[in-house]
């Protein structure tokens, strides 16, 4: 019997680079030995609110401009389903997640923590990116984290009752730290090979 490969998966629900990244990796590794477990995670409050932010850099409207029209063109080659939100909505959406009490993506990141064990997590994440990519809806609110719940099987009223526990709140934080060390990793090798340059990633 071959040995099973457990692989990690990290992840921010209104990530567009993450949606059609998941997308294609599980396309790539059907069929193969391989056991993926999902561990979404968010951007703290005091980082910022942009995906840039976490990652310590900054993007331009130009590269914002280019980045979604790369999205689009990904997508459309390889036959997945998006819709991305106008510049317009997604600037009220950034925003609302300002002046939310939690970092951006914190909330429906723990509702998966929260649902972790009862078998349908995966689903859970599956309809967090559908909500978010398809049907449009801000997976921050509340109201959009007990619906999409609901429509997976699970109590909408008992996922917003255990987000706000401290193991879904530490499932969350040990995934972001875990992320953040393996990107510290990564830039730690790029600078043993080409010196003094750090990519971006």
């Amino acid at each position: 019997m071959s040995q099973r490969i457990k692989v990690y998966s990290y992840s921010i629900y209104h990530s567009s680079n993450s949606y059609i990244g998941i997308a294609l990796a599980e396309k790539a590794l059907q069929g193969l030995p391989v056991d993926i477990e999902r561990r979404p995670i968010y951007i703290p409050k005091e980082r910022g609110i942009k995906v840039a932010d976490l990652q310590g850099r900054s993007e331009s409207a130009v590269l914002s401009s280019y980045h979604k029209e790369d999205c689009l063109r990904w997508a459309k080659k390889y036959g997945i389903e998006i819709r991305l939100k106008e510049f317009e909505e997604f600037g009220r959406w950034v925003k609302r997640w300002e002046k939310m009490k939690f970092g951006r993506e914190e909330l429906p990141a723990r509702a998966y923590y929260a649902a972790c064990g009862t078998g349908k997590e995966h689903l859970l994440d599956a309809a967090f990116f559908r909500a978010t990519y398809i049907d449009q809806l801000d997976v921050n609110d509340e109201s959009v984290i007990k619906k999409v719940a609901n429509d997976v099987g699970l109590n909408g009223d008992r996922i917003l009752e255990l987000i706000y526990g401290e193991a879904a709140k530490l499932a969350a934080v040990a995934a972001l730290a875990e992320y953040e060390q393996i990107i510290v990793t990564i830039c730690g090798l790029v600078r043993l090979r080409i010196g003094a340059l750090v990519l971006p990633i």
